[in-house]
């Protein structure tokens, strides 16, 4: 069992090393990381996101354009 103590919380590892969860998504220890890279990551995700809804939402839009200007 390894323990870190850190000032914003800890991080306990129980077991061996193939028993952690190396996923892409789960990205562990960004809660030790300091307030404004925390905050300048969460602000360009959302940009990213809302970058990626108005492109389909264009998408769409001319779709039913097309569809309903044909009757």
């Amino acid at each position: 069992m390894l323990i870190s103590n850190y000032e914003r919380g800890r991080i306990v590892m129980f077991g061996n090393s193939d028993s952690i969860c190396t996923g892409t998504f789960l990205i562990p220890g960004t809660t030790l990381l300091p307030v404004g890279v925390l905050a300048i990551a969460y602000f360009m995700s959302l940009v990213y996101l809302f970058l990626g809804i108005s492109i389909i939402a264009e998408v769409f839009m001319a779709g039913i354009e097309k569809i309903t200007s044909q009757t």
